[in-house]
């Protein structure tokens, strides 16, 4: 029993059980909702096979609660919480904990709320959750480490300030209501961020942490397999010292868009190269809409590319590359409706056209879209997805729950994502209403805009002016297009259902049958997870597609061209939940099918037959075309970062190259050359393929015969060797220059050893050394925000990459911060001591030997078996049992003698050169 501010005294309450809660047939958890005597609302999940637990907690607290005076407080407070609490005061205590225990943890802010969680072996969960619940009760918010998270803040913002769609937002917020909590400066910075004369940033930080961080605003989820009662034991323990109620509350009762903000067309020059074109139109709030799902209704008949589509008329005339509907912001008391569009260059000229357009297809929509079959077709797909959908790890289970509850009832915390209980039609013609000219912002996105404003945060330039009268009246009385709306899906005619299984069926490995020299076809009917699904990889061998960056560039745009012209065939079965994938690879190219098992096989003979004698409509090579060469010249504004771990795969794997190259290829080509030469792709081919999941090796028959009959598949070809080049190969150092505002290093630890013995010991140094990476680097010395470590494995030879990125120091400060921390190494291995080393070796070693989680896993783990030609499944549980072996002496060992070996080791940098960040 406890007292909570009012003196009445209550008690731990079960709100709803397990059997109240709508949940999946498929989900084997089981869940419970109690609320603490302090209000606190948890949601218990119990799972009783799982080997981490996980816990969420989120917050009615957004970056809409900043004061004006200092906006980005919400979110550098969620930063602060992490460094140290009464009982823990040590800064990293926290992450060293978590890492150490298998773990990993993260929190994001959002607008009204924030969330922050954490996973860890099942065991630690206790102490873990002590160190976390504590930032929401007792934290430290230690005045010597504001000064310095503020940077980390400051890195933060620098680190966004070349992301479009950040910029774009921030422009959004610039022409939004004033009034309007949305359009407060949601990241923060050095300028926003300040000591007051009355009140310093700590106190600050305390300040919102009091009023704003309570039990009746937060919600809690805990996931693992404990017991219910050691779970609510648990949640009792650690929930209750919270305090119970705040003083404040947020209304938000302005609108969004004042009425001069409406009715107008927004100019915004992007860094990169862009053509894109956005109608927004202002909804109401939609929270309460979210058993019905009205908005999604609209968003999918909108957003439909089949035959004689909206998207389908547009492309056909040339004007956009991609269509989608229903996106936008949204919160308590508005929604945004978006309409966002890809142009080509001859959509650019036809921007009214494209507008007008759309607004006689939502015409089309108000007079004969609000039909109850069109509704219930798209819930049962989305019932479909839900019945048989796989079950999300604990660690995404936890965060998803815990902002679920914020927003829906109990009951449907899991449900609530998919319920659709039925057309509402008062409420589609009122969001329909609204999809008019006068509510409606345009914004368009391209370099060559007239723009006559510079948003002041982030530099954007752009402009805002009225709809003119005579556009305006075009769109409220537009000419009738040639389109059409959806015709019934064949896809969803059909219930999903299980195969049969024969008595004596055995499921234990995929098993290869040689149907010819060239095609090698592995199966495996999975009686484990029960579902109506499968997953189906070809892999096709093409050394013509693999010769060089010419015939490389060629067979992507061909693999474009490919799912351009297969999506508006196959749109209903993407709709029906069947998806698939075309690209090319190391080898050749890939096609991935999945989706409801009855219908995988069928339409991946389908895109294969389809794949045999394709005829591309030149307009359309062109536009893609462009797009392509678009996308792989703007390599230089990416994130440093991105640009160095590209630039090291094309200089260590072989057949990979760089997308500059590719695109200098691929303009020299026209048409003609490129029919000519795609033709030649496909003339000497082996495959292997691999089907998985509720499937029978007969459904696959016609699927064999197809490859046949297009690629012949009369000999075997040899698989092409891929084994990395060695760092004493290549030139050293390596620097790059960037048209980004930061600098950043990736060093480079490569082994000359393949065996699993070295591959577990380059996991382990990456468990072990990530946080004291992260620590020393980024919260001791705030060189960057963007502070890790990530194990690569090339064909089996393991990487081990330290990378910073930084706009507070250059690419010198951070190599040579990097390379003490490499000195420092023998150091630090020896303070480990070995009760944390075999902590982390348990950790691993169950990592690689638990079962897979979900039939995507498990398909996705045999796929990179066979492709790496492990053809008795068995490297991670080789690896795990080597790993076992290692003693905590010839762990350390070995790890010295890598880090004194210079000749495996390469630093890369990236540095800017003549960039000016306001343009």
């Amino acid at each position: 029993m406890a007292t909570d501010a009012s003196e009445v005294f209550s008690a731990t309450r079960v709100i709803l059980d397990n059997d109240a809660i709508t949940r999946s047939p498929t989900d084997k958890r089981s869940y419970r909702i109690i609320q603490l005597d302090n209000a606190l609302r948890c949601v218990l999940v119990h799972d009783p096979k799982a080997r981490q637990a996980s816990a969420a907690l989120a917050v009615g607290a957004g970056h809409f609660h900043d004061p004006n005076h200092a906006q980005g407080l919400a979110h550098f407070l969620e930063h602060m919480l992490f460094l140290g609490t009464d009982k823990y005061p040590d800064a990293n205590n926290y992450q060293d904990f978590i890492s150490a225990h298998g773990g990993n943890h993260n929190a994001w802010t959002g607008t009204e709320f924030s969330n922050y969680y954490f996973t860890i072996d099942a065991p630690y969960f206790e102490q873990a959750l002590d160190r976390f619940m504590r930032f929401f009760y007792q934290p430290k918010l230690d005045p010597k480490w504001v000064e310095k998270e503020l940077q980390s803040i400051e890195s933060e913002f620098q680190l966004k300030r070349q992301d479009e769609l950040r910029r774009l937002y921030q422009v959004h917020k610039a022409t939004a209501n004033p009034r309007h909590p949305f359009s407060k400066f949601s990241v923060g910075n050095l300028s926003t961020l300040q000591n007051q004369p009355d009140a310093p940033l700590a106190q600050q930080l305390r300040e919102f942490f009091q009023r704003w961080y309570c039990a009746r605003r937060m919600t809690l989820v805990l996931v693992g397999p404990q017991s219910f009662d050691q779970l609510q034991a648990l949640a009792e323990q650690h929930g209750r010292p919270i305090q119970s109620g705040c003083a404040d509350m947020l209304y938000v009762d302005e609108p969004l868009y004042l009425t001069e903000q409406l009715g107008v067309e927004l100019h915004v020059q992007p860094i990169k190269d862009a053509r894109r074109l956005i109608l927004t139109f202002a909804l109401p709030g939609i929270d309460d809409d979210y058993a019905n799902k009205t908005t999604s209704y609209i968003a999918h008949i909108l957003g439909y590319e089949g035959p004689n589509s909206l998207y389908s008329y547009l492309r056909n005339q040339h004007w956009i590359n991609s269509l989608a509907a229903g996106g936008g912001i949204s919160g308590s008391n508005f929604k945004d409706f978006n309409i966002n569009m890809q142009l080509t260059a001859e959509g650019m000229k036809h921007r009214d056209d494209i507008i007008e357009a759309i607004f006689s297809y939502i015409q089309l929509i108000r007079e004969h879209g609000l039909q109850a079959w069109r509704y219930n077709e798209r819930r049962v797909s989305v019932m479909n997805a839900f019945n048989f959908q796989e079950q999300p790890r604990a660690s995404d289970l936890a965060p998803q729950l815990a902002i679920n509850l914020q927003h829906y009832l109990a009951e449907d915390i899991i449900f609530g994502d998919y319920r659709m209980d039925g057309l509402f039609e008062p409420k589609a013609r009122q969001f329909l209403d609204c999809m008019h000219p006068d509510n409606m912002r345009i914004t368009v996105i391209h370099k060559e805009l007239d723009t006559d404003t510079i948003e002041p945060i982030y530099g954007t330039h752009y402009q805002v002016r009225p709809i003119h009268f005579e556009r305006r009246r075009k769109f409220i009385e537009p000419a009738t297009i040639d389109a059409q709306l959806p015709e019934p899906n064949p896809y969803l005619e059909t219930p999903w259902k299980l195969q049969t299984v024969a008595p004596d069926e055995k499921h234990e490995q995929p098993k290869r049958d040689i149907i010819a020299p060239g095609l090698h076809s592995w199966h495996l009917h999975d009686l484990d997870f029960r579902q109506p699904k499968a997953h189906l990889y070809l892999g096709l061998q093409l050394p013509n597609v693999i010769a060089s960056p010419d015939s490389f560039a060629l067979a992507r745009l061909w693999c474009e061209l490919m799912l351009d012209k297969l999506n508006e065939q196959c749109y209903d079965a993407e709709v029906a939940g069947l998806h698939f994938n075309l690209y090319p690879q190391q080898q050749g190219m890939t096609l991935h099918v999945s989706g409801p098992a009855l219908y995988v096989p069928k339409l991946a003979t389908t895109l294969v037959q389809a794949m045999k004698n394709p005829k591309f409509v030149q307009q359309r090579w062109h536009d893609l075309r462009q797009r392509l060469l678009l996308n792989w010249r703007q390599a230089l504004l990416h994130k440093p970062l991105n640009l160095l771990f590209s630039h090291l795969n094309v200089q260590l794997q072989p057949h990979t190259y760089s997308v500059l190259k590719l695109a200098d290829n691929l303009e020299q080509s026209t048409f003609a050359s490129f029919t000519e030469t795609t033709e030649q792709l496909f003339l000497q081919a082996s495959v292997q393929l691999f089907a998985h999941g509720d499937l029978h090796q007969e459904q696959l028959q016609p699927l064999h015969q197809a490859l046949r009959a297009w690629l012949g598949l009369d000999s075997d070809l040899q698989f092409a060797d891929l084994t990395p080049l060695a760092l004493s190969q290549l030139s050293q150092p390596q620097q790059l220059t960037t048209q980004h505002t930061d600098s950043a290093v990736i060093a480079v630890l490569q082994s000359d050893q393949t065996d699993v013995t070295e591959q577990g010991i380059f996991m382990l140094l990456n468990n072990l050394l990530q946080p004291r990476f992260f620590s020393s680097l980024r919260t001791e010395q705030q060189l960057g925000y963007l502070v890790g470590t990530s194990y690569l494995p090339m064909q089996e030879l393991p990487h081990l990459m330290f990378y910073v990125q930084s706009s507070r120091v250059d690419a010198k400060t951070i190599s040579n911060a990097i390379s003490e921390f490499f000195a420092s190494v023998p150091k630090i291995l020896a303070s480990i001591n070995t009760e944390e080393f075999r902590k982390v070796q348990q950790s691993l070693t169950q990592q690689l030997t638990e079962p897979d989680s979900t039939l995507r896993a498990r398909s996705q783990r045999l796929w990179s078996a066979i492709t790496q030609q492990d053809h008795d499944f068995s490297r991670l549980n080789r690896i795990a049992e080597a790993m076992q072996k290692l003693t905590y002496d010839s762990f350390t060992d070995r790890a010295q003698q890598l880090f004194n070996n210079s000749s495996h080791q390469m630093f890369l940098s990236a540095s800017p050169v003549s960039f000016d960040s306001s343009q």
